[in-house]
């Protein structure tokens, strides 16, 4: 791994020991190692693991999403235990919506199995007997956003996503070594392979909504910056497929999108969320990882977009990003 040299970091005060008390010196840590150290037995599993079978509607399966307010179900197939034959995400029903040419067409009737991208069918099942590391390398791998995790005798236990490895990575940044965390955005592996911009799919601010997931269908990607179309093409708005669950439930339900613009219905979603972020979560080439980590955590989104002096977007760091630059460099 790269040993890049410690700096300061601005803005951020330093806890001063008091004179009075012990003070415990704990190693620091490489991230992977971190990882590695954290067992997947001991990692908090949800109440209930939600799931449809893969012969419900995507109607039936969206209506669990709802419920529960879950962004992704395991699609089962009968038996004993249940064989997992898939991982349906909300941004595969809004795939379904994205291919109709006036919001007017029957998607409901698809069932669930029929709605998978090829991507999320038949997904690896990791044993509870591993750690957090072989989530995140799994997670780098496949690109899938979800890990399943199984016990000895076979049966699904566990559900962990990317923004649990992201947790895991947050509560432990003072273990992880500085320099790994006052890395600069400059030196991440992605951003050196391209230093002056990355090639990013992007949508126009008024564009229709309904237009901008045809774009974020077509190129598989989970979300787009949106600009606002001057000659500097400001980032105004991130869209994200996934956010359109908290909306996904309103009777206006697609017609919603052929409705409004892009930027207007970022407007919408964000009036939804409450952690309250920005329209669009941005840093610079000066920030560091540490800054990266806690800004996605703080505001519980899944990417962050890098500017430049202008204003203007040169590269988009996703969950799965800081993953790859954590572990793998």
């Amino acid at each position: 791994r790269r040993h890049l040299a410690h700096g300061a970091r601005r803005g951020t005060a330093q806890p001063t020991p008091s004179s009075n008390s012990p003070r415990t010196v704990h190693a620091m840590l490489a991230p992977a190692d971190l990882l590695a150290s954290l067992p997947l037995r001991k990692h908090p599993a949800p109440k209930r693991l939600y799931t449809c079978a893969g012969t419900d509607t995507c109607d039936t399966a969206l209506g669990i999403m709802i419920e529960h307010k879950v962004a992704c179900l395991p699609v089962v197939r009968g038996g004993s235990p249940p064989a997992v034959i898939g991982l349906l995400d909300v941004t595969d029903i809004v795939s379904l919506v994205v291919h109709q040419q006036d919001g007017s067409a029957d998607w409901t009737s698809v069932t669930a199995s029929q709605a998978l991208h090829k991507n999320r069918k038949n997904p690896p099942i990791l044993n509870d007997s591993g750690s957090l590391l072989d989530v995140a390398n799994m997670m780098i791998e496949t690109h899938l956003h979800r890990a399943l995790v199984q016990d000895s005798a076979s049966a699904i236990d566990n559900f962990i996503t990317q923004s649990d490895l992201l947790g895991a990575l947050h509560s432990n940044l003072d273990q992880i070594d500085q320099k790994y965390t006052l890395r600069k955005i400059s030196d991440f592996h992605k951003v050196r392979a391209n230093p002056e911009r990355q090639t990013l799919v992007t949508v126009q601010a008024t564009s229709t909504a309904i237009n901008a997931f045809r774009v974020i269908d077509h190129f598989h990607v989970s979300g787009v910056p949106v600009l606002d179309g001057s000659k500097e093409d400001k980032l105004v708005a991130n869209l994200s497929a996934r956010d359109v669950r908290y909306i996904i439930s309103d009777n206006k339900w697609p017609l919603t999108l052929h409705q409004l613009s892009a930027l207007d219905l970022c407007r919408m979603l964000h009036s939804h969320n409450d952690t309250d972020p920005p329209l669009a979560v941005s840093l610079s080439m000066d920030n560091t990882l540490r800054d990266v980590i806690e800004m996605l955590f703080h505001y519980r989104i899944h990417r962050v977009f890098i500017l430049n002096q202008s204003k203007q977007v040169t590269h988009l760091l996703s969950i799965v990003d800081v993953l790859e630059e954590v572990v793998l460099y």
